[in-house]
């Protein structure tokens, strides 16, 4: 379930801080900065923070922007506290199919690697979408170089 992250604040930021200089981190930010969510008691408009929740326990947090001048949902964040919980996959593609149908675009980014990125295909696919790659675009701190891959759906 999706919950204001507000409830959560200092347990997201806990969760976020046990994750700095890790592969992890990497893939959330797409760069080596280590980094930890702004979540306002009284968020801007257009700035969603949600703590991803099951049977009361914090398991993930999802953010985005909408631009509603543009009609346009992006800068999407997710973190999974829980390893291989569903319900986070779930909660974040449901509130994508939830965008996709209300908004004329969403754009979404990743850092080639990332498990996920089977599951953002195969969503991508399903709605006519588009994805671009960037190649060796980010570099970690191994020295080895990642995609920068964007997707992106339109409805017209």
């Amino acid at each position: 379930m999706l919950v204001p992250a507000i409830l959560f604040k200092d347990q997201i930021t806990s969760e976020f801080q046990r994750i700095y200089y890790t592969e992890d981190m990497m893939y959330l930010t797409g760069c080596l900065e280590q980094w930890s969510p702004d979540i306002s008691t009284n968020p801007e408009e257009g700035k969603f923070d949600f703590a991803i929740v099951s049977n009361d326990k914090l398991i993930g947090y999802l953010s985005y922007r909408i631009d509603y001048y543009c009609s346009k949902a992006y800068n999407f964040g997710l973190l999974s506290f829980d390893r291989g919980n569903p319900v986070v996959g779930e909660e974040l593609f449901n509130k994508m199919e939830e965008l996709t149908k209300r908004l004329r675009k969403i754009e979404w980014r990743m850092v080639g690697g990332n498990p996920v990125e089977k599951h953002y295909d195969k969503f991508c696919k399903k709605h006519g979408g588009n994805k671009h790659i960037l190649k060796d675009s980010v570099r970690d701190s191994h020295g080895n170089y990642h995609d920068d891959i964007i997707y992106e759906i339109i409805n017209d």
